[in-house]
């Protein structure tokens, strides 16, 4: 017994040991985030603007003009643009050049559309939304609830368009300041979220269009005090905290399930997945520091977030019905003898390797980016010690987890492992499908109607109620038939 139970603790040790080599490696990847000295471009995102405006209009001799102005910015700034992002310089001239040939082919629609993408990088550029060529960007809070301030102003001006497509925008650059956000108050950043994907659906909506002022208001007065915050050893703690905690909930679910089923090939695949997750989450932060722009993996963050969210919950709902279904003893100690002391095939280890690297990759790459955008903020050795303490706390959490399950008899700990892995699922799913709002994928449509809690990821949305619900109704009915199969069994009588 002792040896086994030494095994899962070689285990859980083992997955812990992948998980400091995620903050290990968040000390250089974090290192290189510093204030990047200022790109002059106020007036090329005015110009932008006004081509875009002239194009809508279907004035194309203004918007000529426009685009000759631009040319003769992009001339002029170029290589001093260079200098700062070479991402975003190939991105800006690469959108030019295609604007020059819509407007020289008559193609004013096609022309709009490449302006309205060369606003948005021109506007990034102007505010420092972007990873520049030592991976810094000076995209602040405080900058970002000024431009939040800018779209209440068109929104109160009735100019609901430019407010729509300033809230697109300010969805696309969250992922510059939403480090900021988390590290001091995770209600705030979970409300932020929220409200930016209610926002573009109120604004989308030309009968909701009159409910986007408060929000906006609400937006500025949740993150103003949070603009010109100091940041300690403990911020940086809290952060892997709080990412890690659930991660961690679903790997030791995991691997207290494997030890249950005596199978140690299991474990390796737990640990296994565990590992792939954590290269999966750091790989990206490298690309994000060193070879992509922030407004281009911000979108694509959006997109990992949502679909491994979507996918683990999928995967979670029928991991939950069958830790409930085998919370019996008798049924489990069959399954046991059944399988031998493998106790479970191939397939079932592939599924907890594919569901710890769900588990790790969705929370990792959030940890990852919120750990770089505060990087810039505090001193290297206290961001490092802030990281080293974190996963002491979940070290010590995951010591607990195992020592916990050892002692639980086994119907207790499936059933409180069910309840745990289903409000996982219940959760991941209500995220990912916000996630997926947020990118774009999913319309962002708000319904006054429903519930709206944000720590319980249930959002006032169909699109992410209508599946939640679904689970819910799944989970009932599974407790329910268990329940009445458990009493038709005991009324069968003895032969």
């Amino acid at each position: 017994m002792k040896a086994h139970r030494w095994s899962s603790g070689k285990t859980m040790l083992a997955s812990l040991v992948l998980l400091a080599v995620l903050g290990w490696a968040m000390g250089p990847l974090a290192s290189v985030a510093a204030a990047a000295e200022p790109t002059h471009a106020e007036e090329a995102a005015s110009q932008a603007g006004a081509l875009v405006s002239h194009l809508d209009a279907g004035d194309a001799e203004a918007a000529a003009q426009d685009v000759a102005a631009i040319k003769k910015w992009w001339a002029k700034d170029k290589n001093d643009v260079k200098r700062q992002s070479l991402d975003l310089a190939l991105e800006i001239d690469g959108q030019i050049a295609a604007l020059s040939l819509a407007m020289l082919s008559g193609k004013l629609d096609e022309a709009s559309s490449q302006a309205a993408n060369l606003r948005f990088s021109v506007t990034n550029l102007r505010d420092g939304a972007f990873a520049d060529n030592d991976g810094n960007s000076r995209m602040t809070l405080s900058a970002y609830i000024l431009k939040l301030r800018e779209a209440g102003n068109l929104a109160k001006q009735g100019s609901w368009e430019e407010a729509g497509q300033s809230i697109k925008q300010l969805q696309r650059q969250w992922l510059s300041v939403e480090g900021d956000v988390v590290s001091q108050s995770q209600r705030v950043y979970n409300d932020t979220e929220r409200d930016l994907v209610m926002l573009d659906g109120y604004l989308s909506n030309p009968d909701q269009r009159a409910l986007a002022e408060p929000v906006i208001d609400r937006l500025v007065e949740g993150l103003a005090p949070l603009a010109d915050a100091q940041y300690s050893w403990w911020d940086a703690a809290l952060i892997p905290i709080r990412e890690g905690l659930e991660a961690l909930l679903v790997v030791g679910a995991l691997l207290m399930y494997a030890k249950r089923a005596g199978s140690k090939p299991a474990k390796l695949w737990v640990a296994g997945g565990s590992a792939a997750g954590l290269l999966a989450s750091v790989g990206a932060g490298f690309a994000v520091v060193l070879l992509l722009s922030s407004s281009a993996f911000g979108h694509n963050n959006l997109l990992i977030n949502g679909w491994t969210g979507v996918c683990a919950s999928l995967m979670l709902l029928y991991v939950s019905y069958w830790l409930h279904r085998h919370s019996d003893a008798k049924r489990f100690n069959r399954l046991l003898a059944e399988r031998s002391t493998r106790a479970l095939s191939g397939g079932h280890m592939f599924t907890l390797a594919l569901l710890s690297f769900f588990a790790i990759v969705r929370e990792g790459l959030e940890t990852v980016i919120f750990l770089i955008g505060m990087a810039s903020k505090m001193p290297g050795t206290e961001l490092a010690a802030g990281i080293a303490a974190g996963f002491l706390v979940l070290a010590a959490a995951a010591f607990v987890i195992v020592k916990a399950g050892s002692k639980l008899p086994i119907r207790p700990f499936f059933l409180g492992s069910s309840l745990i892995v289903f409000y996982l699922c219940f959760k991941f799913m209500g995220s990912g499908i916000h996630s997926l709002q947020m990118a774009g994928v999913l319309p962002s449509t708000v319904n006054e109607a429903l519930p709206d809690l944000t720590s319980l990821s249930l959002y006032p949305s169909w699109y992410s109620t209508l599946p939640q619900l679904i689970f819910l109704a799944c989970g009932c009915t599974a407790v329910v038939w268990s329940l009445l199969k458990g009493r038709r069994g005991r009324n069968v009588p003895l032969s």
